[in-house]
């Protein structure tokens, strides 16, 4: 599994060119400038705080975006100038971990290092889920699994082909849950350690990269304590752990300015990734929300109606009705239609197995999905469909999926045969059809139909493997994957842990 999981990643990683990730240019700049060798001598003092000299390869590297027809062979390689940009996390709008891991990376080869930086996530992600997989109880893996797999496709898969911090926000948040049930859950000796320090490696991840993050690892880490409290000493003696780990997450969120978000929303449509004049890029902030006309301007009661009615259409873009990469890229119905499906039936199953504690977390995460983008939208003034992007709510709507699939002790979520194969069938042709459009997008641009990626090739990775074969192995790795995944959970769920 670690083997098919790693290829189909790869897979999506190589799918895109460095770029490709929203804001990747924001972040890109911030890892070099991050550095602690000063980003290969492409990153050099500006002449403020708020201003670096940095490569102008780095500055243009999303030449392509919000140009749909344009492919990524826009990109010049070439050595570039140092040139002045404000667009990057010079004044701490983002946790530092995330850019100063990556900065590790950084060097005068831009597109090595930041493909090395992509591999780091997923043999990071896959470390992660492997050490949750051995220490966690049955129910507690199989959760987590199933969190996963029914909330990555499109969105998620395309974040890990990218360089944005948001991935890690996703992994910290998904592996900081189950991590510390395992903490609680698991016998005293080497696994309980190893699953506290996997937990607290998890939070530090999460709150290290965005400052909702921390905010979300937060809520991770009070919905465990709610499902695990005992009133004796041992249980008091274990959420010291939780406790360190919680308030660092605050610290993290204190100290970055993203954190003025929670309290004023967008600001009337700037955040710090939009910030700066780097790139020159037209502004992602607006998808037309459903039933309210196009440059509508609400306020008050019929804001927060709108948005609180509209939520769920932030939602459907993890499964990529938005668009993905800088939102540009249209993935097809059938795509968000069939990821959809399968999230709404997976979780409909898990939700028919619960005791008291589970349908209050449920519900509890539930209530913090829907409350959390509309206060952030009220706050700026802002409605659904401007600032807040689905990319911002994925971390809780994993918690969420994986809160959904949890089992009670003794118990166990089955699911069908048959209804198995349809939720394997479906996500693989997701998939194949989602990683196949991400490609042409870059390598041909979505301005005609390419059935074979190669022929006509404007872009493609120097020294990689032909874009079919990357696109078919990768395809196949994928479905071969989900259909393990499934025989094996459904195997798991014969007998309840």
């Amino acid at each position: 599994m670690p083997v098919l999981a790693f290829v189909a990643l790869l897979s999506w990683a190589l799918a895109s060119p460095i770029g490709a990730g929203p804001d990747d240019d924001y972040h890109l700049v911030s890892i070099w400038c991050a550095s602690p060798t000063g980003g290969a001598g492409l990153c050099e003092p500006g002449a403020s705080p708020g201003e670096r000299l940095v490569d102008e390869r780095l500055v243009d590297v999303a030449c392509f975006a919000q140009d749909p027809a344009e492919s990524a062979a826009c990109q010049a390689w070439d050595e570039g100038a140092l040139v002045p940009t404000e667009r990057g996390n010079f004044v701490g709008e983002y946790p530092p971990v995330y850019y100063a891991v990556h900065g590790l990376l950084a060097s005068a080869d831009i597109q090595a290092s930041a493909m090395w930086m992509r591999v780091l996530t997923i043999v990071l992600f896959l470390g992660a889920a492997g050490l949750t997989t051995w220490l966690a109880p049955r129910r507690v893996r199989d959760a987590a699994m199933w969190g996963w797999l029914v909330t990555s496709l499109p969105l998620g898969l395309s974040l890990v082909g990218s360089n944005n911090p948001s991935t890690w926000a996703v992994i910290g948040v998904g592996v900081a849950w189950s991590a510390l049930l395992a903490w609680y859950e698991s016998p005293p000796g080497v696994r309980r350690w190893a699953a506290g320090g996997l937990f607290a490696a998890a939070v530090i991840g999460a709150a290290g990269s965005r400052a909702d993050a921390a905010i979300y690892a937060g809520f991770a880490i009070a919905v465990v304590l709610a499902l695990t409290f005992r009133p004796t000493r041992a249980w008091w003696l274990r959420t010291i752990l939780p406790v360190v780990a919680g308030l660092s997450a605050l610290a993290f969120f204190v100290a970055a300015g993203q954190s003025s978000t929670t309290a004023s929303g967008f600001s009337g449509g700037s955040s710090g990734e939009g910030t700066g004049s780097g790139a020159g890029l037209p502004p992602v902030e607006y998808i037309p929300t459903p039933g309210t006309p196009i440059g509508a301007q609400l306020t008050g009661g019929d804001l927060f109606v709108s948005n609180a009615l509209n939520v769920p259409f932030l939602w459907s873009g993890v499964f990529g009705t938005w668009g993905i990469g800088w939102l540009d890229t249209m993935v097809p119905w059938v795509v968000s239609l069939a990821a959809i499906a399968v999230f709404v039936g997976v979780i409909a199953y898990g939700l028919r197995v619960k005791d008291g504690r589970l349908v209050g977390v449920v519900i509890a995460a539930g209530v913090v999905l829907w409350a959390v983008p509309v206060y952030v939208l009220q706050a700026g003034g802002d409605l659904v469909g401007e600032q807040v992007q689905p990319r911002y709510l994925l971390p809780l709507i994993v918690l969420f999926a994986g809160l959904a699939m949890l089992a009670p002790r003794g118990r166990a979520v089955t699911i069908g045969r048959v209804p198995a194969w349809v939720f394997a069938v479906a996500l693989a042709a997701a998939n194949f059809i989602a990683l196949h459009i991400v490609m042409q997008r870059y390598i041909v641009g979505i301005d005609g139909v390419a059935p074979l990626l190669a022929t006509g090739a404007e872009w493609w990775w120097g020294g990689a493997p032909p874009p079919d074969l990357v696109w078919l192995v990768g395809s196949l790795a994928y479905g071969v994957l989900i259909v393990v995944l499934m025989r094996r959970m459904r195997r798991g769920a014969e007998v309840a842990v």
